[in-house]
């Protein structure tokens, strides 16, 4: 059978670097978004395949420390890095990364590493999306290259596609990543979407 891996960060930042305000700069980011959001949809889709199962494979992946990246020199994606150097017999038919897919804007385009490498599961999910009629979410043009989970597996030649939210939101890496900027829609349309990618997996 097909196996589809879906990952998402549990992690938050440590530190809110990007806060305006200097005496929250060294207070951790709450991370409703930037952490809780891809786990919140992966927490879903698992309550869906316990009663529906699916036709392939699915493992649900949740990775530690992605968001160290530029403090005390560290690199993004740590937990990501080490799992696929240490699985390296791991060979998911496809997989997606979900980071940040929770404001209340959403915006998700074409991630481009993801683009340049695992381009024919993105048109898959951009698809899926335009059918669902979620193309105000899933924009149809190309993001920035965003350093994510997903490289890793993309350097190890796994088709792994980033679904994330781009520009990112100004809440980001501040202490107002909070609950209250997040919509339940969208980690719906976002989980909609998932979930026709898994049981149409071929």
């Amino acid at each position: 059978r097909n196996r589809i891996m879906l990952g998402a960060h549990w992690d938050t930042r440590p530190i809110s670097d990007r806060d305006t305000n200097r005496e929250l700069k060294a207070k951790p980011v709450i991370g409703a978004n930037d952490g809780g959001s891809g786990v919140a949809v992966l927490l879903e889709i698992a309550r869906l395949l316990s009663s529906q199962p699916a036709p392939v494979i699915v493992d649900l992946v949740f990775f530690d420390l992605e968001d160290m990246g530029e403090i005390d020199n560290l690199p993004f994606s740590i937990g990501a890095s080490e799992f696929v150097a240490k699985n390296r017999f791991y060979r998911p038919t496809a997989g997606v990364i979900v980071d940040m897919v929770c404001d209340r804007e959403l915006v998700i385009p074409r991630e481009s590493y993801s683009r340049d490498k695992a381009k024919k599961l993105q048109d898959k999910i951009w698809r899926i999306a335009a059918q669902q009629q979620q193309a105000e979410v899933f924009v149809d043009r190309d993001g920035s290259y965003v350093n994510d989970d997903h490289l890793p597996f993309l350097k190890a030649g796994l088709k792994v596609v980033n679904l994330i939210h781009s520009p990112f939101p100004e809440s980001w890496h501040t202490s107002n990543d909070s609950i209250e900027r997040c919509s339940p829609k969208s980690l719906q349309q976002v989980g909609n979407v998932l979930k026709e990618l898994i049981y149409t997996l071929d």
